[in-house]
């Protein structure tokens, strides 16, 4: 009996915590009505595909709070997209608007732990292939066979994560700030400005704390910390979606589930993919941006912008455009470019056989949006060589250009008047690198040379 009591107060003082944490976060912390968003959400029409606005979407066993935009579109191609943290899909609105006028189908949605009807209390519940099937069950609720994919922040991760696993389902895939998985990690890996910039996350994985001080006065904290630029109609949105009981310990669980460096990381990427990524991004730095374009095996660009981390508040003028021009340009350079990868399959250069490796993080490529200057820096202080394939969506079908390196130590060479078409435009241009081998012996850097796929 004895030991029973001393187990049942060792159970009671472990739980102590966690117990104060919910009723101090139920009683005094939560809204006076604490089910006001859910009550809010709960009276909105059930999506069926015939109106715009404000629904409510049945998928996967839950129910998703969502706005749709272009359900007049009936031929227009379907487009998903996926909020960050701490936001909802009210950061959408604009592009939302954007895509209707453009011809698309577009829902954005309240992902897992930010709808009132989709809030698993586990953990385990908000790992990335849990929050990559919600996708697909949305996108099989609207009837989306394939879709075009948009994430901003960790939505952008799990756009990844869909993009790598679920290729035949996704049109194109478009990442705001989050690089590649497997970039981020690698950037983590080795001494770099990544490391104090995701110092952050240490806190959102501690237990009851971080929970307790962004619930604090009605998330006084995250209305002055993350959405003090943000229009008021944003914050009231986001005040009532944290000020709910649960909100933001399943937010929070998003990166307590989430391993970068897990028995299924994402692989290279096949969908086109245009990433953005602002040069005054908090959160995610050069290093992870630039060794992303490793981690591509099919059309990709790089878009970078005098921004910081929030590119929908920093530069709609330009995320907008960028975006709608990357989803018409998506299917001819995916066609152009498998085409062109099919045509080269069987070269007998040994060269061309063994590039199928990841190249370092310091082998730098940029290639203009319109594609008219291509250049590659060697920062290591090896040598290397290897091939950087481009193609463009205004070239002619099965058209594109094959950049052969051997780049010697702390070099750098480019190519200006890429694939020059006169009197013409390049349209939107796309590149993937791959690394062919490490030179043990001293090269002289020399001019890129150019090999026309045919």
């Amino acid at each position: 009996m004895t030991y029973l009591k001393k187990v049942w107060l060792i159970a009671a003082l472990v739980l102590l915590p966690f117990t104060a944490a919910y009723g101090i976060d139920r009683l005094v912390l939560a809204p006076s009505c604490p089910d006001c968003h859910a009550a809010m959400t709960q009276a909105l029409p059930l999506f069926d595909g015939s109106e715009d606005g404000l629904v409510r979407i049945r998928a996967n066993n839950m129910t998703f709070r969502a706005r749709v935009a272009g359900s007049g579109n009936r031929d227009g191609e379907g487009v998903i997209l996926l909020h960050g943290f701490p936001e909802t899909s009210i950061m959408w609105e604009s592009l939302l608007e954007a895509l209707r006028k453009a011809g698309y189908r577009a829902i954005a949605f309240d992902q897992r732990g930010y709808s009132p009807g989709a809030r698993p209390r586990l953990e385990n519940d908000y790992t990335k292939g849990k929050l990559a099937n919600d996708v697909l069950a949305v996108a099989d609720a609207a009837g989306f066979e394939k879709f075009h994919v948009i994430g901003h922040d960790f939505g952008g991760a799990i756009a990844w994560t869909l993009a790598d696993r679920y290729p035949e389902r996704v049109l194109s895939l478009t990442s705001l700030a989050m690089p590649h998985p497997l970039a981020l990690s690698e950037a983590l890996s080795n001494p770099s400005p990544q490391w104090p910039a995701s110092s952050y996350v240490l806190f959102y994985r501690l237990p009851v704390l971080p929970e307790l001080a962004m619930s604090f006065d009605q998330a006084a904290l995250l209305t002055r910390w993350k959405w003090s630029r943000h229009p008021k109609d944003q914050v009231a949105e986001y005040r009532r979606v944290f000020g709910e009981p649960g909100a933001i310990h399943a937010a929070l669980d998003w990166y307590r589930a989430f391993e970068f460096r897990s028995l299924d990381p994402a692989g290279k990427v096949r969908p086109p993919t245009l990433f953005l990524w602002g040069e005054e991004d908090g959160a995610f730095s050069r290093a992870s941006a630039v060794a992303t374009a490793n981690y591509m095996d099919g059309p990709y660009r790089l878009r970078t912008l005098n921004a910081g981390h929030n590119l929908m508040l920093d530069a709609p003028n330009i995320v907008v455009p960028e975006v709608l021009e990357h989803l018409a340009s998506a299917a001819k350079a995916r066609n152009q470019w498998t085409a062109a990868l099919a045509s080269s399959s069987d070269s007998t250069d040994e060269t061309e056989a063994s590039c199928d490796q990841v190249p370092p993080h310091c082998l730098r490529i940029q290639l203009s949006p319109e594609g008219k200057t291509f250049r590659i820096r060697n920062q290591c202080s090896d040598t290397y060589k290897g091939v950087v394939r481009v193609t463009c969506s205004a070239w002619a079908p099965n058209t594109g250009i094959e950049y052969r390196f051997n780049l010697g130590a702390k070099s750098e060479l480019a190519q200006e008047g890429v694939g020059a078409r006169t009197g013409q435009s390049n349209g939107t241009c796309y590149f993937r690198p791959r690394l062919c081998a490490k030179v043990t012996a001293p090269v002289k850097p020399k001019a890129a040379s150019i090999w026309p796929f045919l």
